[in-house]
């Protein structure tokens, strides 16, 4: 037993009342007159006094109905965990598909709903559907609001541990995140029939156009267009015994690779499209005046240095973060940390873009330049183009890759690695209540019922 406010049970303290009432006794003698010594005259009046307790059941009733009054003030509560067993279990479809998927397994579904299992929907909100759903008119194809893998890491928190949950869905990797999540319920995933076929489409990026044809295990890139984009010129600056440069020339190189664009480094006498300062030092006029116009700058930042462990948010992917700077000033955030504190941000200044940098290229401050997300982070400020979150990595309709059978066996297998308990609070009011109303009542009979003392004589 818990409670909601345990400083109401310093209530506890009222138990002084009942003791001081029961061991103060206060017994005034009663005046009879006799006749035979009625010319005596007048008694002198005498009281008594009784520091014992003469009622046992009347204190006990009167302490516990204290105790009582003051668990109420308290709020007791106790703490259970939800149990799926022996109860039914959740089904999760799309709502826009669910007519077809009923067609397609209505035996599994119907021997599922006899066994008290709920139809919900498989997007934010997890709404309850009923069969009446399979007749909907809703039958265009739309995209969830959040990815597979965020769905179900949300459903921990709203069926209990261990609850059976069949999940009708695709298995097409534009559905998963970077990380599979881990549950505390037992998921039997059915995947949805569907043909294996071959897709395309067009996409543009950095200038160029490219035909994407994707098939169950891979899509393929093919350039469109032979024209050469502009050239892009990047300087770099690094003081001396600093060698994080060449973390930024590999990833200019793996850019370049990936995107066919003529990336040229340091080009003596050249104006330079981006600069990269790797210094505290303030950045000189010279190479200020070097980046064109519109162009952008990635320098160090300087100030408080401080050492924690959290991650690097690059929205291309996770890192590891050990250190970090202090920001001093409020730009517009591009990087975060895991507590939100500002990692990368973007200061317009004089028609150039300052991107400060509160951390370092460098392994003992994170581990950016060992990760792959190193390269895609960098491309929205080596290639400037609206599209450098998609390319290559799109989350496209008519992708068809679908998750390897080997790995949906691990999903199966590891589901409920993590010990996780969902739990409610019941509150005790109503049966504290309904005691004290009792002893209450018993109390005052009790109470009532007592008869005097008379002398007798």
């Amino acid at each position: 037993m818990q409670f909601l406010y345990p400083i109401g049970l310093l209530a506890l303290a009222a138990l002084m009342i009942p003791l001081i009432i029961h061991l103060w006794n206060f017994k005034e003698s009663k005046t009879l007159k006799i006749g035979s010594i009625s010319l005596l005259g007048a008694s002198a009046r005498v009281s008594s006094k009784s520091f014992r307790i003469t009622d046992w059941l009347l204190f006990i009733l009167r302490c516990l109905l204290i105790i009582l009054i003051a668990f109420l003030l308290a709020q007791p509560y106790i703490k259970k965990t939800l149990n799926a067993k022996n109860k039914g279990g959740w089904i999760l479809v799309e709502k826009s598909k669910f007519p077809q998927i009923f067609k397609d397994n209505r035996k599994t579904i119907d021997s599922l709903t006899k066994r008290n299992y709920e139809i919900h929907d498989f997007n934010l909100g997890f709404n309850l559907l009923s069969l009446k759903d399979t007749i909907a008119s809703e039958r265009e194809q739309t995209v969830n609001a959040l990815k597979h893998t965020a769905l179900l890491k949300e459903l921990n928190n709203l069926v209990p541990a261990g609850t059976s949950v069949y999940l009708f869905a695709s298995q097409h990797l534009n559905q998963f995140g970077n990380v599979l999540p881990l549950t505390n319920y037992k998921l039997i995933w059915k995947p949805v029939n569907q043909a294996d076929t071959l897709s395309s489409w067009i996409t543009q990026f950095a200038g160029k156009k490219y035909e994407a044809n994707s098939n169950p295990s891979v899509v393929e890139y093919k350039a469109l267009n032979s024209d050469d984009a502009p050239l892009i010129s990047v300087a770099i600056f690094e003081e001396a015994g600093s060698n994080d440069s060449k973390y930024i020339k590999a990833a200019i190189h793996a850019i370049a690779s990936f995107s066919k664009r003529k990336i040229q480094i340091n080009q003596p006498n050249a104006s330079f499209d981006v600069g990269f300062w790797l210094s505290e030092k303030s950045i000189s006029q010279n190479f200020k005046a070097s980046i064109k116009e519109n162009g952008s700058i990635f320098k160090y930042a300087s100030g408080k240095i401080v050492s924690e462990k959290s991650v690097i948010n690059t929205n291309s992917g996770i890192v590891d973060l050990t250190r970090r700077i202090v920001p001093n000033h409020s730009f517009n955030k591009i990087w975060s940390d895991g507590f939100g504190n500002a990692i990368l941000s973007a200061e317009n200044t004089n028609g150039l873009s300052i991107l400060h940098f509160y951390s370092r290229l460098n392994p003992q401050w994170n581990e950016l330049v060992w990760n792959e997300t190193f390269v895609k982070a960098l491309m929205p400020i080596i290639i400037k183009d609206d599209k450098f979150s998609e390319f290559g990595f799109e989350n496209n309709l008519s992708d068809q890759r679908k998750m390897p059978l080997n790995q949906k066996e691990n999903i199966q297998t590891n589901k409920i690695e993590k010990e996780l308990k969902v739990s409610t609070d019941e509150p005790l009011s109503t049966i504290f209540w309904f005691a004290a109303f009792l002893i209450f009542a018993t109390e005052r009979i009790l109470s009532f019922r007592k008869k005097p003392d008379y002398v007798r004589s």
